[in-house]
């Protein structure tokens, strides 16, 4: 069986969630009008000021975890491909630096070009906010046929005047100060976790113990270096382009190590021909599956949250025993998977909760081992539950919104801000949504309208085979 006729969608689901979630999560009325469970655990109501001290998690502090896990699974599918048509190394490091520096002006870019940072003031910013979004799309815009495909040097270079003259023009008025040192963090964590990431996974293709060992060193190389006052601190901290590199952000190795085991394991199970005969199943044991995985990721952010440890941790194990016992006495091709993938899966779920308690609780900022460890585990967990969403209860259409984001997951991070809330503002229909004595109310339907509207464009683009990547 050929790879190119499976298509991973309910990786793309779970990238689709993360994504989307991050639009909503960033949208959503602030000044406590809320609950503390829809905002960071760390940033809570009413102030939102940043508590370093304060454990637990919420539904928030998933997203960017679930993202990084996507990008580990995603990369034994794009650059396994590579390598098996023959690409050698030294084209494919070239290709993986290309794309880290990629990731890493979209990250400088995008940072420049959000409307509230450009500092144009309220009658120009959304106007411009349009047309930085149009420079960034003819830039990274990568449509899989049609004109633009075939004459895709033109397109950037237009993009490429429009940004280097918006910003010229900016930085002439004192409207913005243009500096490499500005940028998005999370692309640019996710650059360099990209570039390591692919690294690992060639040294397993060669040595095929590579990723374990990665994971043990760097898990120890983190707390040591998050410990502090030692000389692996000092390495930890060091670095020749602060802005650029930082060990720091490769902690998220943790996170993506699993997702290459995950992706290398479905992988091969798709070149081995286990999906040829991949049948829909509706049968009682698959919906307790599904209900399985999905109270195991709730009943662990809130019980964390609420910092009930004990009976969390008991309620976990029970629902994972459960989960256990529902692949019992069922026959289908994602069944192997599963069961392979399920003693990491545990594994790091125990792991996560077992390290809990180390630096004063699960954290975000600065994330804590429990955090890596705990995220990864549930991200797998979450996977599950789109697998069975997709491929054996044939929900493909109930999640197109979500596919069609996250295989255009670069256009959706930035729609948001330069797409939707400009046009919402400059037709007015944003005034709708500040009624006085509904402003939290109203607020919160916003912030749902513009994720919706985020979803349908990047959904609608990559049914066009238009996409944003580097």
């Amino acid at each position: 069986m050929k790879e190119k006729k499976y298509r991973f969608e309910a990786l793309d689901a779970l990238r689709g969630l993360a994504i989307l979630m991050m639009v909503f999560s960033a949208n959503i009325p602030f000044e406590g009008a809320l609950p503390g469970w829809m905002y960071h655990a760390q940033v809570p109501p009413p102030l939102h000021q940043f508590n370093p001290d304060l454990p637990g998690i919420t539904w928030v502090d998933l997203v960017f975890p679930f993202f990084l896990f996507c990008m580990g699974t995603a990369i034994p599918f794009s650059i396994g491909g590579k390598m098996d048509k023959g690409v050698n190394h030294w084209h494919m490091g070239r290709d993986l630096l290309i794309r880290f520096f990629g990731l890493a002006l979209f990250a400088i870019v995008s940072q420049h070009a959000r409307p509230w940072v450009m500092n144009a003031g309220p009658t120009l910013q959304w106007p411009l906010a349009l047309l930085v979004m149009v420079g960034m799309v003819l830039f990274f815009g990568s449509p899989s046929s049609g004109w633009w495909s075939r004459h895709r040097h033109i397109m950037l270079t237009i993009g490429i005047l429009i940004l280097v003259g918006l910003f010229v023009a900016l930085q002439q008025f004192d409207r913005v100060t243009f500096r490499l040192q500005r940028f998005d963090i999370i692309i640019m964590v996710l650059a360099n976790n990209a570039l390591a990431g692919a690294f690992i996974y060639l040294l397993q293709r060669k040595y095929k113990h590579t990723l374990w060992i990665a994971f043990a060193l760097m898990s120890i190389f983190f707390l040591s270096g998050r410990a502090g006052g030692n000389w692996i601190a000092n390495i930890y901290n060091y670095s020749p382009i602060p802005w650029l590199l930082s060990w720091n952000y490769l902690k998220y190795l943790l996170i993506i190590i699993p997702g290459i085991y995950t992706g290398i394991v479905v992988r091969d199970s798709v070149l081995s021909g286990t999906f040829a005969e991949n049948k829909s199943s509706k049968s009682g044991r698959i919906w307790l599956l599904l209900l399985t995985s999905i109270a195991l990721i709730v009943t662990s952010v809130v019980g964390l949250y609420i910092r009930a440890l004990n009976s969390t941790f008991l309620i976990s194990i029970v629902l994972v025993a459960i989960f256990v016992l529902g692949l019992r006495n069922w026959e289908h091709p994602w069944k192997n998977v599963i069961e392979t993938l399920l003693p990491l899966t545990i594994t790091l779920l125990v792991a996560g909760f077992l390290s809990e308690p180390l630096n004063g609780g699960i954290k975000k900022d600065s994330a804590t081992l429990s955090y890596l460890l705990l995220t990864a585990g549930l991200a797998i967990f979450a996977m599950f539950a789109f697998v069975i969403l997709i491929d054996l209860l044939n929900c493909k259409k109930g999640v197109f919104l979500l596919c069609g984001s996250g295989k255009n997951a670069m256009l959706a991070y930035i729609a948001g801000s330069n797409l939707v809330l400009p046009l919402l503002h400059l037709t007015r229909i944003s005034q709708l949504f500040r009624l006085d004595g509904y402003s939290t109310t109203l607020h919160t339907i916003e912030a749902v309208v513009i994720t919706l509207l985020v979803a349908w464009v990047s959904a609608v683009a990559a049914q066009k085979r238009f996409f944003m990547k580097v």
